[in-house]
């Protein structure tokens, strides 16, 4: 009898300690890997109900540092991958003891070799330039005494840079859906990007500053081609002329808003000429400037032919500042359009002109660029390269296991929205239906074959050397798209190469994208813990199908049609929490950055869309983990070295383990200018405290910073 005693009491004891310790240790080579990396870049002596951000990033600089001598490095968990992708990238272009798989890398191999042949490039890089400039009217910036003003016409010169290079300084000709009949492309008229826009709304110092590294870029430049062409370093006027040219570009460059509209290109060249477009020195022939783009593409197009004319007020304005600027001024800004933007096909010396205005500009200080990187950001032959890596470097079999996670994320959407209680049961059942009708494409195309690939590259033909190899790029690349008119669009087809370490949503598809270059062991891999799976790629999921519902995506129906998603009194609902939205970020500092002494904060309104998508994408690949631990038992893995960490905790560890940054004052600048995200910082902190779930988890108390009053978090669709 008190044997039996004794094996009950220690069966008892074991049955509580094994309640008491209902866990998993995860000993594989990645989850040492992720420990040793929680050990190396937390800083425990920070409260993570006060900074979670510092908690868990705190030693990231130590052992990921920046120098200000780059403008635009900056090192986090994704930046780390995409260094990998590139040498991936290098090797396949370099590495030739392993054969091409198709014609078309071998295009690509020798593009690349023609770019790496620095000194062959250095000693034709202004004889190329010069070259390309003599056949279609030099620079009259070069040669004063070539053209007098009075004689000229400035129209010659945008006729003939079709000849050979299809960009135009005045306004941007592209092919894109009509969103309001999804099935159709449409060719679209627009204002194009002027390289001084930025100035235009800058403070009086930036402004100043900027104009007079700019005016410094271009004299150099020209300095430079003038002697090459045998001519003085400089000639009397030279001066004047920049100085009219950048008065001309910041004429350009100012926001006219206005209307869009559809019409015929006959109704179109109407209009523009009502507007002063038949004065002589603005005269625009639309049809046969648009025809010389086709003709080279090998499609005809008629006046009959409608166009999408987007900011008509910008044409207007074009108009006006043509009539009254000189034609030779319009000529150098049309050729220096065209210079600036080879220049990065050029050699050294042009290249270490353009990096002094850009160091200038954005820090002020100057390093050394890579060749190899320099080679492999220009434009290539992307298809060729992403179907050697697929065949190299991507495990194929996790195609088929992220899209059984991407369900799983798809299936606790439409469950979560079924139960949104701010929306009628008409408007739920709409965001169910859209969240249905997303279509994923994972990986890499089906089609993806050498055979294909040949096809689509046949036309492209390499030239004598590498700046007449890249002007038959930068065609044959256009070419492409404006064959893309009048086809009919196919969810199906990839707008993205697989070879990008990134996934997107398409509004005007309703289309997800997940290159096989994103399933990188880092972010996706079937043989670590779920939560850990889910933490990361399930975020970058769940934050991709969030922009279906972001101020853009409920524009478009599910097709991707324009339309209001839900009837007007959800918009209205929704617009008050979109605007809680931009108050909240409005009220983050972004971190170690000021200006003049005083912090620079988010700005809420431009992030808007990305801090929608990150707080609903955190919330709902959270709901998904959990659905996911309740469907396998509850079972609760841990980290060696971090056993006291539950699952729980350990989803919001491995999500901030991608937050953390190291980057220059300068870059956050820089970075706070033009991007469409917060900072990484204010991206976690804000998803962190006004998630429903961290406070309980980490054991926060209401009222902390990392768990605000309920009252006072912004929720969207919890």
């Amino acid at each position: 009898m008190g044997q039996s005693l004794i094996f009950i009491l220690l069966i008892a004891i074991i049955l509580i300690i094994r309640i008491g310790y209902a866990h998993e240790v995860c000993i594989t080579e990645k989850c040492i890997e992720i420990a040793n990396e929680f050990k190396k870049v937390m800083n425990t002596s920070i409260d993570p109900c006060d900074d979670f951000y510092g908690y868990m990033c705190g030693n990231w600089n130590k052992y990921h540092p920046v120098s200000n001598n780059d403008p635009y490095r900056y090192v986090d968990k994704f930046s780390i991958l995409e260094d990998q992708m590139r040498r991936q990238k290098i090797n396949i272009l370099t590495n030739t003891s392993i054969s091409a798989s198709s014609e078309a890398l071998k295009k690509a191999r020798e593009l690349f070799k023609l770019c790496m042949n620095v000194e062959t490039i250095k000693k034709d890089e202004a004889k190329s330039l010069l070259d390309n400039l003599k056949q279609n009217g030099d620079w009259l910036l070069l040669n004063p005494e070539s053209v007098s003003s009075y004689k000229m016409n400035w129209q010659k010169y945008l006729k003939m840079e079709y000849q050979f290079f299809p960009y135009n300084p005045f306004f941007k000709l592209t092919i894109f859906y009509a969103l309001l009949h999804v099935n159709v492309r449409l060719i679209i008229i627009e204002k194009p990007i002027v390289f001084l826009s930025d100035l235009i709304n800058a403070d009086d110092q930036r402004k100043k500053k900027g104009i007079a590294a700019y005016k410094e870029y271009i004299y150099d430049v020209a300095s430079y081609l003038r002697k090459e062409s045998g001519k003085h370093n400089v000639h009397m006027g030279m001066d004047k002329e920049i100085d009219e040219l950048i008065e001309f570009e910041l004429s350009l460059a100012k926001t006219i808003g206005s209307t869009n509209k559809l019409m015929t290109l006959e109704e179109f060249q109407i209009y523009y000429n009502n507007i002063g477009g038949n004065h002589l020195n603005a005269k625009i022939d639309w049809l046969k400037t648009i025809q010389i783009l086709f003709k080279e593409a090998g499609i005809a197009f008629s006046t009959s032919e409608k166009v999408l004319i987007k900011d008509l007020g910008y044409l207007e304005h074009l108009v006006q500042i043509l009539k009254v600027t000189k034609p030779r001024t319009i000529a150098n800004y049309i050729v220096w359009n065209f210079i600036r933007y080879n220049t990065k096909y050029s050699g050294k010396t042009l290249l270490s002109i353009e990096k002094k205005f850009n160091h200038k500009i954005y820090t002020g200080e100057l390093s050394e660029f890579k060749r190899e990187f320099i080679c492999l950001m220009n434009p290539n032959l992307d298809k060729a390269i992403s179907l050697e890596y697929i065949n190299r470097y991507f495990i194929k079999s996790n195609k088929d296991k992220a899209q059984k996670y991407i369900d799983h994320i798809l299936k606790v959407f439409e469950d979560g929205l079924s139960k949104v209680d701010w929306m009628d049961p008409e408007s739920r059942q709409i965001s169910v239906e859209k969240v249905q009708a997303i279509k994923t494409l994972v990986g890499y195309p089906d089609d993806y074959t050498s055979a294909t690939i040949d096809n689509y590259y046949e036309n492209f033909k390499l030239g004598s050397d590498y700046f007449e190899s890249m002007i038959n790029f930068e065609k044959f690349k256009y070419f492409i798209e404006l064959d893309t008119w009048q086809k009919t669009i196919n969810r199906s087809q990839w707008d993205i190469e697989p070879s990008v370490v990134d996934a997107f949503y398409r509004p005007a598809k309703n289309v997800i994208t997940v290159p096989a270059a994103f399933l990188q062991p880092s972010v996706f891999d079937p043989d670590t813990p779920d939560v850990l799976i889910y933490s990361v790629f399930g975020f970058t999921i769940a934050h991709e199908v969030s922009h279906a519902f972001d101020p853009l995506g409920i524009t478009c129906s599910k097709e991707g049609k324009v339309a209001n998603l839900w009837p007007l009194p959800v918009h209205e609902t929704y617009k008050e929490k979109a605007d809680s939205v931009i108050n909240l970020y409005n009220r983050y500092p972004i971190p170690e950055l000021f200006i003049e002494g005083k912090p620079v904060h988010t700005d809420g309104e431009k992030t808007l869309a990305e801090n929608i998508a990150d707080l609903i994408g955190l919330q709902k690949s959270y709901d998904a983990y959990k659905d996911n631990q309740r469907k396998n038992g509850g079972k609760d893995v841990r980290l060696p070295s971090f056993q006291k960490i539950s699952s729980d905790k350990l989803f919001f560890m491995h999500h901030a383990l991608f937050r953390c940054n190291s980057m220059t004052p300068r870059n956050k600048l820089y970075k706070h200018r033009i991007d469409s995200h917060a900072s990484p910082e204010v991206r976690l902190m804000g998803t962190i405290s006004n998630h429903k779930d961290f406070g309980d988890v980490f054991g926060c108390k209401p009222g902390t910073p990392m768990n605000p009053l309920s009252s006072n978090k912004c929720f969207i669709f919890t």
